[in-house]
């Protein structure tokens, strides 16, 4: 813990302008999990903001966003949101929207004209971690209070386990994917951070368990492939068989202990298994607290009818879409074509942010967006063998299909934060002649 306050004996590497943005980035970090605050969080941006004008120069800044394509092409995405909603006939949803992905715009700026070197990102990177085995485990002891008080089991699932911070599960549990990748890497490099490994594998449990209790099935789906994925890495490159075995054979035991310890998650997964849908149907929604039946809306076959009124919007609009304070208007317009009450009555939003980006933006929009935060900053991990902003970019790319993020404060930042810190600690190309 030393390490985090910057009291270790390797915190003199950073010159005091890593150490004034990594104590900015900490709080930010720490502020983001409380309930109710905006205002210190985005105090605390601004402050980022404010130091990276002087974190290098001003050379150095314009030779960094020559190089860094992706930077350039998720500005321009941004600057198509404005025209947007300048364009948009409910122009207040559309400056509300605006405002809310204001940080697909922030981030991608602050840290794209900035150099962060090994050491501050594998601090920032341990802050993160750290910071959310602290919260999750918070929230599982608020749960397992509730539990006791209550007798109801159901208060340690889902989003009843977040209600504490008031943040939803499912992008919880993307970011305790994060924190995992995050401790999985350091752990990999032998980071000096990691002074007592036994601490790590703690952290590292409890964030499997609170993987499993938020129930989010992209959540337990991109950790479980990862873990799996990870295996046969050792077992086919690294000729580590047995290395491979023991992660899987221990990664299927702790699945199944998950399971018969906190049987309710496997609702969520139960769902699946119906996805057949009547647009009138006036059902009641599934829970992961009741039983899971055919005539009930769920997860699944909510989304299957919210694409499909999604598609028709996108087949009306291919090039340019709908204009970004009409989009929500013109959903409900097609959800009462479609006499699907139960979208109009929850103002269901498209439940995919690729789909979102289309309607919104059509072809144009949705190119800008894969290139700026998907396939460039991928390649060039590739190409760099940074296998975690790799696995990072993978988690969100396929995070993106079930869940609208840009919808949500929370997720335009996460979106925007890891993707443009990815993009900071590459390394610049050198510079001849």
């Amino acid at each position: 813990m030393r390490s985090l306050f910057l009291l270790d004996d390797k915190a003199g590497v950073l010159n005091l302008k890593e150490k004034i943005l990594y104590v900015l980035v900490v709080l930010f970090f720490a502020t983001l999990y409380m309930p109710h605050i905006v205002t210190i969080p985005n105090i605390i941006l601004g402050l980022i903001a404010l130091l990276s004008f002087f974190y290098n120069s001003w050379r150095e800044k314009a030779r960094l966003l020559r190089q860094r394509t992706e930077v350039i092409l998720i500005i321009l995405f941004y600057l198509v949101h404005i025209v947007s909603a300048f364009l948009s006939k409910n122009r207040t949803e559309g400056f509300t929207d605006l405002g809310m992905r204001l940080p697909l715009l922030a981030f991608p700026v602050i840290f794209g004209w900035m150099y962060i070197r090994q050491a501050l990102k594998e601090r920032i990177l341990y802050a993160y971690a750290l910071i959310t085995v602290l919260v999750v485990l918070f929230c599982i002891i608020y749960g397992l209070i509730q539990y006791y008080n209550t007798d109801n089991a159901g208060l340690l699932y889902n989003d009843s386990l977040t209600v504490i911070i008031d943040k939803q599960s499912v992008y919880i549990a993307m970011m305790v994917n994060l924190a995992i990748f995050s401790f999985a890497y350091l752990m990999n490099i032998q980071s000096h951070l990691i002074v007592k490994r036994a601490t790590v594998y703690v952290g590292m449990f409890i964030l499997l368990v609170a993987n499993f209790l938020l129930a989010s099935r992209i959540g337990i789906t991109i950790l479980y492939t990862s873990v799996i994925g990870y295996a046969v890495y050792y077992m086919v490159k690294e000729k580590k068989v047995l290395l491979g075995l023991a992660l899987v054979t221990g990664l299927l035991i702790g699945a199944f202990l998950l399971v018969k310890l906190f049987p309710k998650t496997v609702n969520r997964f139960k769902e699946l298994t119906y996805t057949k849908f009547d647009f009138k149907n006036q059902g009641p929604e599934s829970h992961y607290n009741m039983d899971v039946t055919a005539d009930q809306w769920n997860g699944a076959n909510v989304r299957l009818a919210v694409w499909t009124c999604g598609w028709d919007l996108v087949e009306q609009h291919p090039v340019f879409g709908v204009p970004l304070g009409d989009k929500m208007d013109k959903l409900l317009e097609m959800y009462a074509d479609r006499k699907f009450g139960f979208a109009i009555e929850r103002r269901r939003n498209l439940h995919n942010n690729y789909l979102d980006v289309l309607v919104t933006f059509g072809f144009t929009g949705l190119l800008l967006f894969l290139a700026g935060f998907i396939v460039i900053p991928f390649v060039k991990c590739a190409r760099t063998r940074d296998f975690f902003g790799c696995i990072v970019i993978l988690a969100f790319a396929i995070s993106l299909v079930p869940e609208t993020y840009m919808d949500r404060s929370i997720g335009n930042i996460l979106l925007s934060f890891f993707i443009a810190f990815i993009i900071s600690y590459r390394k610049p190309a050198e510079q001849h002649g």
